[in-house]
């Protein structure tokens, strides 16, 4: 049973709630779960969750009483978005009846969080256009945010540990990665692999370092291109991975580089606009801690 918090103009926040941000965090900063996370940042993590649901619910209740709700259309794509990260749905579902969540709870956070984000980049409409002089200047002092990020297309057959054990799961990737090498990767996924990239041959397009678990993102931008690689594990089981394409991106000139450097400037200065309203709410708000 799930045990309130903190309660924010009347409504709660939940431990369950608080458990599921610091999971998020960890994989944030520490890309890993929580679990495994030194016991000694689990204060730090808890903290920085408290903080992150009370300006998820703050912002949510400006959003509803604008009349923003997330539509199901816009749920129903980050619901699949969630799903296709997780890379084992069964493994997800799962996971989250672990922690005490069931689908209906799972669809209620993502409305949540999907409406205060439109909420958010309604917010960040107000931040005005930087001037020529300050693009300028960014582009002068900041190159290094300015490459293009390197990307690879990569396919994968993931085998998942949760259903016949690591120990077996490895054996079957060891040996699907001898007829991999020889054979047609793709065939080999779409028969084996229990990602939802399967049917299109475990492909998953071009992906940036961020996109992926760090563990797989380093051996798919270190793998020889066209080589199936050996076994990397991540929280969601074994992947083979086969590097089948890289994008190494030349130096953007400044007008090239114009549209990121608004971007950039933008977000700063909508990150700060925002940090300000949420301070401003939370001056206003009642908010009570129940539980430590």
């Amino acid at each position: 049973m799930s045990k309130t918090i903190a309660t924010v103009n009347g409504a709660p926040i939940d431990d369950k709630a608080v458990g599921a941000a610091m999971q998020g965090l960890a994989q944030e900063h520490y890309h890993a779960t929580l679990e495994e996370v030194e016991p000694a940042a689990h204060a730090s993590l808890h903290e920085m969750a408290i903080e992150r649901l009370l300006a998820r619910e703050l912002i949510f209740q400006a959003a509803m009483a604008e009349g923003l709700l997330a539509s199901e259309e816009a749920v129903e794509e980050e619901s699949t978005r969630i799903l296709r990260m997780m890379g084992n749905p069964q493994n997800f579902w799962q996971r989250l009846a672990e922690r005490g969540l069931d689908e209906a709870s799972f669809l209620r956070m993502v409305r949540k969080d999907v409406t205060v984000d439109q909420m958010s980049a309604r917010k960040f409409e107000e931040v005005p256009e930087p001037d020529e002089a300050a693009i300028n200047d960014f582009f002068r002092a900041h190159p290094e945010k300015l490459k293009g990020r390197q990307r690879v297309r990569v396919a994968h057959i993931l085998i998942p540990y949760d259903i016949e054990g690591e120990d077996e799961a490895m054996r079957k990737c060891l040996k699907l990665k001898e007829k991999a090498q020889a054979g047609d990767f793709a065939e080999l996924a779409k028969l084996h692999s229990t990602c939802p990239s399967a049917p299109g041959g475990g492909d998953l397009g071009y992906i940036k370092r961020e996109d992926v678990d760090a563990d797989f993102a380093e051996a798919a931008f270190t793998q020889v291109e066209g080589e199936v690689g050996p076994p990397i594990k991540t929280p969601y089981g074994y992947h083979l991975i086969k590097v089948k394409d890289r994008e190494i991106p030349a130096p953007p000139t400044l007008e090239e580089a114009r549209p990121r450097i608004i971007h950039f400037l933008k977000q700063a200065q909508g990150a700060k606009l925002l940090e300000t309203w949420v301070a401003s709410m939370k001056e206003q708000a009642k908010i009570t801690f129940l539980h430590d």
